[in-house]
């Protein structure tokens, strides 16, 4: 009999409420952003960085074709991306990163960014060079850009 309720008050303890690390868990699922946001900002912040961005063209500019085919925002305030220059047949392959910063927030999709390349592999582009355009984001990243 002691044997059966030592049994029983042991499988009473294993079995005890475990719900006080579900909020924790669920608080840190979202992503994480420690940059600095406009008021706001946060929720299309979360929006951008939620997706990769496919096949952008991060300039509007008459030239040689340029166009990231994959994009990410980090929540850090960093960014990456891969890409390519093609220019009269010949394409070539290249990575950008840098920081970004969010301006002004019209909605939760809509917000004026700015990037900067700091570091590129990319022909025809320079550290230090900074883009700045109205995005909208989607569930797959940036759905349109208006360059400014």
């Amino acid at each position: 009999m002691l044997t059966s309720f030592v049994l029983f008050s042991s499988m009473l303890t294993a079995c005890g409420d475990k719900s006080a690390a579900t909020p924790a868990a669920a608080a840190e699922s979202g992503p994480k952003i420690t940059m600095a946001v406009p008021d706001g900002g946060k929720a299309f912040v979360s929006t951008l960085i939620g997706a990769v961005t496919k096949n952008f063209e991060p300039t509007d500019a008459d030239g040689a074709s340029f166009m990231y085919t994959e994009l990410q925002f980090r929540g850090d305030g960093s960014w990456m991306a891969q890409g390519y220059v093609e220019a009269m047949d010949e394409r070539m392959e290249c990575t950008e990163s840098g920081t970004w910063s969010v301006e002004e927030v019209s909605s939760k999709t809509v917000a004026t960014i700015a990037w900067t390349v700091g570091d590129t592999s990319c022909v025809g582009r320079d550290k230090g060079s900074s883009t700045r355009a109205q995005v909208t984001a989607g569930s797959s990243g940036i759905s349109s850009a208006m360059f400014r």
